[in-house]
């Protein structure tokens, strides 16, 4: 009985992510025909949906951490160009140190459904060279010395949750 069930899960999950896929897919095509305008700024819904998918996968079918690390890592991505296209893609010149902090909340999601500490160790040490970047280019260089702060609590941290 448990096994119908988990396969009617697989499939109904495998229907969504088809039908978001058809949606998208539509939405672009008429875009390209000029029937509708605006639809081409969603195409980040591309991006998250195969990220989704992977999420999914790894609830559903494989517990592989990197399919959960890939998914989610997609979906922080996602999020980040969607609010590129709604606000300036020329300000990617002073964020880009977000792409090393999307790469340690992917790390830390993979943590927290894995319970591995190495996944832990590596999420803190992107999110503090986000940090460090962040301040020396984003912010003002004076700023940079919180990172050092911040890397020295995150390391307290991770020695409490041993």
């Amino acid at each position: 009985m448990e096994a119908v069930e988990k396969e009617m899960k697989q499939k109904s999950s495998l229907v969504v992510l088809s039908l978001l896929f058809i949606i998208i897919g539509t939405a672009i095509i008429l875009e390209n025909y000029s029937l509708i305008t605006g639809a081409i700024k969603l195409w980040p819904l591309l991006v998250l949906t195969i990220g989704a998918g992977f999420v999914m996968l790894f609830f559903e079918r494989k517990p592989d951490p990197a399919l959960l690390w890939i998914g989610s890592f997609l979906i922080f991505l996602a999020i980040l160009f969607y609010c590129l296209n709604c606000f300036s893609w020329s300000k990617l010149s002073t964020l880009w140190p977000i792409f090393l902090g999307i790469i340690g909340l992917s790390f830390l999601v993979t943590d927290i459904f894995v319970k591995n500490a190495i996944f832990l160790y590596l999420a803190f040490l992107f999110i503090a060279l986000f940090l460090t970047f962040y301040f020396i280019f984003a912010v003002s260089l004076k700023m940079w010395p919180i990172s050092l702060v911040v890397f020295g609590i995150s390391l307290l941290f991770i020695n409490f949750l041993k």
